[in-house]
């Protein structure tokens, strides 16, 4: 199969976005034997402006666009947050190829403001597209010529590679990356919290107080010098919706806590991630891996296992691909794999 993907491939950081989903489904799609085309919208509009400004360059996005669709013919197109692609343009596209399925991948939170209004609008043109939230509230974006679906985030071995639980030389015992309290202060308080709950912990605390949000192999380099990570999303009470934080943190083996409001160990057990309820929960239970490191070796071990046998860039790509050409999903699948029809 031939595939376009659409999306913010980002070559504005000359490849500080290595760990992007976009380029792991790229490279899951590939690895199952589609042969696939990267279309960076934001970057060709950049290129097409001639100031570098990719609000002006739109329009010669969406033309180019058109004829990488005339001269390559794909089978599928895959918008990936390509909000620089105008409706109009996909409706010229599938007037000229109308047997072609058009999926959108979809990775904010829903709730997000701007989100469940940029779903709506590309439902007006999509066959399917993908969240990384489930549950019933996907209901409300279907209509009877567009479904939804959730993904998990991928992991891809080329990418998530380190092995943090085979370590016991890190510097930090518990890492948590967010890009800043601003939005959402809640997280920083909760972090101080922490800290001044279990005060013996070396934190590597990235986006608050003085230390910044850490990017690139910098984020990566983080990562490897930590033993366990404390996955804190802006919101845990959308059932799975987890920002991809949470395969970046287990797919390079840390152990991983995440609260258990966010559903998952509906598919994950305590043996493989730590799971808490509350404040004293998790306090408690980093008091337990801080003294027992052998635990954490041994369940971190399992996390990273599971999380790339189960959600891993292939995976994810085959379930995308089923669902946009079939509407069903078929077996062999760890989520929940429901598709939401109007």
């Amino acid at each position: 199969m031939k595939i376009v993907i659409v999306g913010n491939y980002n070559e504005k950081k000359a490849g500080a976005n290595f760990y992007a989903t976009v380029r792991k489904l790229t490279n899951g799609f590939t690895r199952n034997g589609h042969h696939v085309m990267p279309f960076s919208d934001r970057d060709v509009a950049r290129e097409e402006s001639g100031w570098g400004i990719g609000r002006a360059g739109g329009r010669g996005a969406n033309r180019r666009l058109v004829e990488l669709v005339g001269n390559f013919k794909p089978d599928l197109l895959i918008l990936f947050h390509a909000d620089k692609i105008a409706n109009d343009t996909i409706r010229e596209i599938r007037a000229a190829r109308p047997d072609m399925p058009v999926a959108v991948v979809n990775l904010d939170p829903l709730f997000l403001p701007e989100n469940p209004p940029r779903i709506r609008r590309f439902a007006e043109v999509a066959d399917v597209t993908f969240i990384t939230t489930a549950g019933a509230r996907l209901q409300e974006f279907a209509t009877p010529t567009h479904r939804v679906a959730f993904i998990p985030n991928p992991v891809d071995p080329s990418v998530e590679s380190l092995e943090c639980f085979a370590r016991e030389d890190q510097a930090s015992d518990l890492i948590c990356t967010i890009g800043s309290e601003q939005g959402t202060p809640w997280r920083g308080e909760f972090m101080r919290a922490l800290r001044d709950k279990v005060p013996g912990c070396r934190y590597a605390y990235y986006g608050l107080d003085e230390r910044p949000s850490v990017f690139g192999s910098a984020y990566f380099d983080a990562i490897g010098d930590a033993r366990m990570g404390l996955n804190l999303s802006r919101a845990d009470d959308h059932y799975l919706y987890s920002s991809d934080r949470f395969a970046q943190y287990a797919g390079n083996g840390l152990l991983t806590f995440l609260a258990r409001e966010t559903g998952y160990d509906d598919i994950f057990t305590d043996e493989e991630f730590v799971f808490y309820r509350d404040m004293e929960d998790l306090a408690d239970r980093l008091r337990f891996f801080l003294a027992h490191d052998g635990d954490r070796q041994r369940v971190a071990r399992n996390g990273h296992a599971r999380y790339h046998a189960l959600f891993n860039e292939r995976l994810v790509a085959r379930f995308i691909e089923q669902v946009a050409v079939s509407g069903e999903a078929g077996d062999g699948f760890a989520w929940p794999t429901t598709v939401h029809k109007g």
